[in-house]
């Protein structure tokens, strides 16, 4: 509903002719009174004065409603008037004040709706001159439609095409013919924001959206899932018409990440190396990687899938790698992933050599005691400052010597020479035997045979794999128990003398495998050596056999220890031999020796001639199990003689006592 409008808006107009006035024209608000009156001027026939409201396109006036106060209008005098629109009019009566008049609807006076009403003073008269019409309007209400709804102009976030991430800015604006007083946003039908604009009834527009900057708003896309989502606008004026626009916007709140993958360590014979880079994302998916080698100049890869050439130049090289996902936030920037960092070595290939140095043909030297014969002879000795020639008596004198020898072989060498025969010259070959020097030198052994309590020392070479030795780089000796278990620990640690070689000191223990580990250094891969076996024979130990002497028939009980400790868990097995002179047979074995390996056991003799005496030896053997870290070895001898009659003991009362 329209009242009648203030200046400069107002929504009655007036047009005035000489001799007609407009008292008031709606100065003091939305209720203040306007009207036509004659002024007693002289006023030519037809002239006339008009208050008219004018709807802009887009309205029209349904209805009015006036309440009036009309003199002098069409009563015969000399003006008269009334209400005018499209098509048809009201003749006023007079009747006094403060009547209402309504024009239009259903309980009006018909004729509307126009895109204009009106209120006119018209001259009847020739000329008219005298008296004083007039009709004064004390408030004037218009019920005025629109035919078109608002049109929305919306903003930012809802013209970004593409995935979003962050913080949108919404703006949204619009306009129709009455204003646009009301605005909101909403995703997937929930509100965002929603505001409100001040309404003029006075005005044919009452709301101005448009003139205020409209809704403006963030979008905080964190608080809806990720995915396609649906974003409205909706717009209501000042006629009760409202439209609402939706468009789609996607939402990908998820950080890329990016994982490499790769060798860590690489020789250089193996040529360029590669990491590669993946990367993962939310609902957009990945835009690119960027990756950098060695802190040098990124190089951007258009895929979720990247790999780094790695060059193969010795040394320590670092590849870094960023993603980002197809989602921008307000500035336009993209999500970016942490970066994600890895490090290959590409080291010149090593080798490791180890074993037991053994010196061969050396020197054979023994020492001998020689008695030197000295001959009489004259010598100078200074005796008190002064020098004298005395005469030195011949003597003997006794000396130790050292003597080496070295050791020679004989070799037969072939030789071709040319002889005569039957006039012509042929070549023969003729072998002869001659004896060469055998020069000392060292040999390397992948088994060595240590005695039972002793140690050894091994060596070693560390080089690249062209033949170029590393002096000054630390070695590991690693020893395994020879016991099937290929547990190998830390035994020895040195480092390599100027040439690449080494040597270590294995201490005394059970037979073991030995490996040389070089760790590698910035630009050298590390390598191992090939196992070698120390050996150490098991010591054995016959303790005592009891009775030394004894008769056909008779029984002796041994007693014997495995040295060593490192037992199997279900025991050593020991052989058990006798022998008679030179030969020896294996009788029995004792199992399960275990603990601090102490054993006892026993054999009997068979019957025999008291006449007839034989001495026999009993021997202990240890054999070879897969679990028992030590090689095979044999006891000492303790010799039993077997024969006669019984061994006689004296027991302290003096009776004799035979023991079998």
């Amino acid at each position: 509903m329209l009242s009648c409008g203030t200046a400069p808006n107002e929504v009655f107009q007036h047009s005035a002719v000489f001799g007609i006035g407009t008292p008031e024209s709606c100065q003091g608000g939305p209720w203040s009174s306007f009207g036509l009156q004659s002024e007693g001027n002289v006023v030519p026939q037809g002239q006339a004065g008009r208050w008219q409201a004018t709807a802009p396109p887009g309205l029209t006036i349904n209805s009015a409603t006036l309440t009036a106060s009309i003199y002098d209008v069409n009563d015969g005098h000399q003006y008269g008037g009334g209400a005018y629109w499209q098509g048809g009019g009201w003749q006023a009566v007079s009747s006094g004040s403060g009547r209402d008049y309504t024009f239009g609807g259903p309980t009006g006076i018909p004729g509307l709706p126009s895109p204009y009403f009106g209120i006119q003073l018209v001259c009847g008269a020739n000329p008219c001159n005298t008296g004083t019409s007039a009709i004064t309007v004390e408030s004037a209400q218009l019920d005025v439609s629109e035919s078109a709804p608002p049109i929305l102009l919306p903003g930012k976030l809802w013209a970004q095409n593409g995935w979003t991430r962050g913080d949108w800015p919404l703006s949204t604006t619009g306009d129709s013919p009455s204003g646009v007083c009301s605005l909101s946003a909403s995703v997937d039908g929930q509100i965002v924001a929603t505001q409100s604009f001040p309404t003029d009834p006075a005005a044919w527009h009452q709301c101005n959206a448009a003139g205020l900057g409209g809704l403006n708003t963030t979008v905080h896309t964190t608080q809806f899932g990720n995915g396609v989502h649906t974003l409205s606008t909706t717009g209501s004026d000042a006629a009760g018409l409202s439209t609402t626009v939706k468009t789609s916007v996607s939402f990908d709140n998820t950080a890329p990440t990016i994982s490499l993958s790769g060798p860590s360590d690489v020789p250089t014979t193996s040529g360029p190396a590669t990491v590669t880079a993946t990367a993962t994302a939310g609902p957009s998916g990945i835009y690119g990687i960027d990756c950098a080698l060695d802190g040098g100049p990124t190089q951007h890869f258009a895929a979720s899938s990247a790999q780094v050439s790695i060059p193969d130049t010795a040394g320590q090289h670092t590849v870094s790698c960023t993603a980002q996902n197809n989602a921008v936030d307000a500035s336009g920037n993209r999500a970016t992933s942490a970066p994600a960092t890895t490090t290959v070595k590409v080291g010149i290939p090593t080798v490791a050599a180890l074993g037991f140095s053994t010196l061969v043909d050396g020197l054979r030297c023994h020492h001998v005691t020689e008695t030197i014969h000295f001959p009489a002879r004259w010598v100078t000795v200074v005796v008190r400052g002064h020098r004298l020639r005395v005469r030195e008596r011949a003597h003997r004198q006794r000396i130790r010597l050292t003597r080496c020898r070295v050791r020679t072989a004989r070799r037969t060498v072939t030789t071709w020479v040319a002889i005569k025969r039957h006039g012509r010259t042929v070549r023969v070959r003729r072998r002869r035997s001659i004896r060469v020097l055998l020069r000392p030198h060292r040999i390397n052994r992948t088994t060595r045979v240590v005695a039972h309590g002793h140690g050894t020392t091994v060596d070693g070479w560390v080089g690249t794999t062209s033949g170029v030795a590393l002096g000054g780089q630390p070695v590991e000796v690693l020893t395994a128990v020879d016991d099937g278990t290929q547990h190998y620990t830390l035994a020895a640690t040195t480092t390599t003398r100027a040439d690449g070689s080494w040597s270590a000191r294995i201490g005394p223990g059970p037979s073991r495998l030995i490996e040389a580990v070089y760790p590698g250094a910035a630009t050298t891969e590390a390598t191992q050596s090939t196992p070698v076996s120390m050996i150490v024979p098991a010591r054995i130990r016959l303790l005592r056999v009891t009775p030394v002497h004894v008769a056909w028939g008779g029984t002796v009980r041994l007693t014997g220890r495995l040295l060593g400790g490192h037992l199997p868990a279900g025991g050593a097995l020991v052989r058990l031999r006798i022998g008679l002179g030179r030969t020896f047979i294996t009788y029995g074995v004792h199992e399960h020796v275990s603990g601090s390996g102490r054993f006892t056991t026993s054999y009997t003799f068979g019957a025999g001639q008291p006449s007839v005496y034989r001495t026999y030896s009993f021997q202990l053997a240890s054999l070879p199990m897969g679990d028992y870290p030590y090689a095979p070895a044999a006891s000492n001898r303790i010799r039993v003689t077997v024969g006669g009659h019984p061994v006689v003991r004296r027991h302290g009362h003096g009776h004799p006592h035979r023991r079998r």
